[in-house]
């Protein structure tokens, strides 16, 4: 039998200047980046934007309800109210996505994309419908 040489690989880090005769290489490129997950200094800085946006969207929900009942509008103070929830439930649902997109992509999945955006969707049509009745 011929002569065989036991072939060692090697190391990842280093590349090979010249190559060697009679054995074929093939480079396999190591990805340095390894998607992980948000840490927990980005979840807490997602929730306290969330929080200060849930703060200052109640503010303007109370704001649109006494636009509603004032003397321009004369709407009845339970329609005012539930065209209130309504706009702040379309709020918040946005300024939740905005969040998640603020803490990783990796959580901006499609499915989680489109209930979000439907909910913010179905809570500013109730808010305009219910806001247009007397």
């Amino acid at each position: 039998m011929a002569e065989q040489k036991n072939s060692e690989l090697p190391p990842l880090t280093s590349t090979p200047e010249t190559p060697q005769q009679g054995n074929s290489q093939i480079q396999i490129p190591v990805a340095p980046d390894i998607v992980v997950g948000p840490t927990s200094k980005d979840i807490m800085i997602g929730g306290g934007a969330l929080l200060l946006l849930t703060i200052v969207f109640f503010f303007i929900r109370m704001s649109f309800v006494n636009y509603l009942i004032g003397p321009s509008m004369k709407r009845s103070p339970n329609n005012a109210g539930m065209a209130g929830w309504g706009l702040f439930g379309g709020m918040f649902f946005g300024g939740a996505l905005g969040c998640v997109a603020l803490i990783s992509k990796t959580y901006m999945t499609l499915p989680l994309i489109i209930a979000l955006s439907a909910l913010s969707l179905i809570c500013f049509v109730i808010a305009f419908v219910v806001a247009s009745k007397k």
